[in-house]
């Protein structure tokens, strides 16, 4: 599962708020199952797993939640967001005088659990089971967790199915971006500087006292004041390990950036603090975050991650968790890493990868596995298959009829689904054959797959 922190999960992604006005005109124009004919259709759903549902985003960063089999709207479109383990999506309206808020169950969408809150609200985050969610002020128009217009104060609300559990007025400019697992902490991004903000560092706030306090390190020491890191990212993406409990984001272009560890050793060494001026720039690396014990580590990518358009970069998850790997459709490069010691274990170049979405595009890059946990990447209208876990040669290349709007499926991989400009289609992940096309007028990315149990 991917998500751009739009594509993140935030945790697994956080969404940008909007008006409530696309529900109606995404629900009138409706999603239509296509086939050649009602035995195709009787034959393609009986194909199906009873009840999967698609997590589709559209116009103003709202998601909807789509049944694969008959292309009925579960869940209308909303500024929303996804739990980690995939089984809750929370949505937000705005009544008057108030945020309303609703947790759907995923994947039949069925509402669980609706109140309201007081102000204008745009949810961010939940927690890994999508019980608690948390919320900030909506700084209108424009406004995004990573392109934040200014302000000096932020309002924070935490929430269960119960209602508001906590609210917080704390200064500066703050994200939330994920709930730690004693659920006691929120993770945010604090926007320096605050009213003309133009990079960022990850703090985390204790819920219960509304303190804003640095991370730890890797080693579990407080980060000296000072040292902690300061980013300017592009291109974000990011993948939740449940396994470890860790959340992966990918960023590239860092310009005048350096890691928490190597201010510390600057501060400890000054006269070694220019040793780093002869090392490679790194245009991008993996920040990893650890939700249970509360540190950040930052995984280097080398040469030539980062160099071409953000948007040509795509990270994923291996099903089993034993890999993690970051694709640069701009290059072709392919690096393998381990998600348990964070470390780059490999980097091969694919060049029927390279330029998959054209000379110059920033066509957005998207991955997911088939079943046989082959690595997927596709980018404008082509999809390349690689063993990425032996860096060996790629399997077939296919094309998609239009451009690729992501790829998802359920997490045995026993189907793909390719987001295209206003559909989703099924096809055979070997050879990009059709099986089925969902209609989604205004589709913008394919986001995830949720199968029953």
């Amino acid at each position: 599962m991917t998500t751009t922190r739009r594509d993140v999960l935030r945790l697994t992604g956080a969404l940008l708020a909007g008006t409530a006005g696309i529900g109606a005109v995404a629900a009138s124009a409706g999603c239509q199952f296509r086939s050649g004919g009602r035995a195709d259709e009787a034959a393609a759903r009986r194909k199906l797993a009873p009840g999967e549902a698609l997590v589709v985003e559209l116009a103003d960063g709202k998601l909807a939640v789509v049944d694969a089999a008959t292309g009925r709207m579960l869940v209308q479109p909303a500024p929303a967001v996804v739990s980690g383990d995939g089984r809750r999506l929370v949505r937000v309206e705005r009544p008057d005088g108030g945020t309303r808020v609703t947790s759907h169950r995923l994947p039949d969408g069925a509402a669980v659990s609706a109140g309201t809150l007081t102000g204008a609200l745009a949810v961010r985050t939940t927690s890994a089971e999508g019980d608690l969610v948390a919320l900030a002020d909506d700084a209108g128009p424009g406004h995004s967790p990573y392109r934040p217009g200014p302000r000096e104060r932020t309002t924070i609300v935490v929430a269960d199915g119960a209602g508001q559990r906590r609210r917080l007025e704390l200064p500066g400019n703050l994200e939330p971006e994920a709930f730690d697992a004693s659920r006691q902490a929120l993770f945010v991004l604090d926007y320096l500087p605050p009213t003309a903000p133009d990079r960022y560092r990850v703090r985390v706030v204790d819920i219960a006292s509304g303190r804003v306090e640095p991370l730890l390190t890797r080693v579990k020491a407080v980060v000296p004041e000072g040292a902690e890191e300061e980013m300017r990212g592009e291109g974000r993406q990011a993948v939740y390990d449940r396994q470890r409990n860790r959340l992966f984001t990918l960023y590239t272009h860092q310009p005048d950036h350096v890691h928490t560890r190597d201010r510390i050793a600057a501060a400890r060494d000054p006269h070694g603090a220019g040793a780093r001026d002869d090392a490679p720039h790194v245009h991008a690396f993996v920040h990893t975050l650890d939700l249970t014990e509360r540190w950040a580590f930052c995984v280097d990518l080398p040469a030539p991650f980062g160099e071409r358009a953000a948007t040509g970069h795509t990270i994923a998850l291996s099903r089993d968790g034993s890999r993690l790997y970051v694709a640069d459709t701009g290059t072709g490069a392919l690096a393998t890493i381990d998600p348990a010691g964070l470390t780059v274990m490999d980097t091969v170049r694919f060049d029927a990868l390279a330029g998959t979405a054209g000379p110059g595009s920033a066509a957005p890059a998207a991955a997911s596995f088939d079943g046989a946990g082959t690595l997927l990447v596709g980018a404008g209208r082509e999809v390349v298959g690689m063993a990425a876990n032996t860096g060996g040669d790629p399997a077939p290349r296919w094309s998609t009829p239009a451009e690729v709007r992501g790829l998802a499926g359920p997490p045995d991989g026993s189907r793909l689904y390719v987001g295209q400009p206003d559909a989703v289609l099924r096809v055979d992940a070997g050879t990009g054959a059709v099986r089925q096309r969902i209609d989604v007028p205004g589709l913008v990315a394919l986001r995830q797959v949720v199968a029953p149990g």
